[in-house]
């Protein structure tokens, strides 16, 4: 199995790019990571305002797993990333999504060794944009990650890549009181979690029945919310947005 070692220092990396871990270990020095203070609209519009990384891998990859290292900066691991959303693509027009995925805090010390992140499904992308939903801070100000190992598959002929691009809907969006699902026949939906915008569960639902179903959201405050949906063909999110 191929992978790619990249120390996140620019929006956007080339395959073959090199990094600094030693051994199973990860710098500590804040030079030799991936800081964001500045939050902004990234390729996925959805997502919002947020911190976010877009990686080219040059060519189409089957995604087999994501090794992390967070921000090991001793006295701001805080810094670090929580929750991330994945959304990929082979061609930046047509996007699917994954996540949200929770993310182990750093220790901060030189012995740091990582862990192991989120399984990517064999998803088959060019393009992969990491959105931060939240940190262990109370706040969004700032973002950081020491490295993302990403363990590949072979490189895909792209004429003969096929993203599925599952036909479902949140209605109505905005809205304020209750929203509907709806999706094809074919989906057998596993669960159905509900996050907010730092991407805290709100609420979780194991394999409601059916593939229409309405839910009360009148206890949620205003603001945008994500809808993550795990089926026999995998994770699928959208964002509504609650409003009065």
């Amino acid at each position: 199995m191929k992978y790619i070692l990249a120390i996140i220092v620019a929006i956007t990396f080339s395959i073959g790019v090199s990094a600094q871990c030693i051994d199973d270990t990860h710098s500590p020095f804040q030079n030799q990571g991936w800081m964001s203070c500045n939050t902004s609209i990234g390729p996925i519009p959805e997502r919002g305002d947020v911190h976010w990384i877009q990686y080219d891998l040059g060519e189409v990859y089957v995604l087999d797993s994501l090794y992390i290292w967070n921000h090991n900066v001793w006295g701001e691991t805080e810094m670090g990333v929580k929750t991330i959303m994945i959304d990929y693509s082979t061609d930046q027009q047509t996007w699917m999504s994954l996540g949200p995925f929770d993310i182990e805090k750093a220790t901060g010390s030189w012995k740091y060794q990582g862990g192991m992140g989120p399984s990517l499904n064999n998803a088959k992308a060019q393009y992969v944009v990491i959105s931060v939903l939240s940190t262990f801070a109370d706040d969004l100000a700032c973002a950081g990650v020491g490295e993302f190992l990403f363990y590949l598959g072979e490189s895909v002929d792209v004429n003969d890549t096929q993203i599925v691009d599952i036909d479902w809907s949140i209605s109505p969006n905005p809205t304020s009181d209750n929203i509907t699902i709806t999706l094809p026949q074919d989906i057998a939906v596993e669960s159905l979690s509900l996050f907010n915008s730092v991407g805290a569960i709100v609420s979780r639902t194991q394999g409601p029945s059916g593939n229409q179903f309405t839910f009360s959201i009148d206890d949620l405050q205003n603001g945008l919310y994500y809808i993550s949906i795990q089926s026999q063909r995998g994770t699928m999110s959208r964002s509504f947005v609650k409003v009065d």
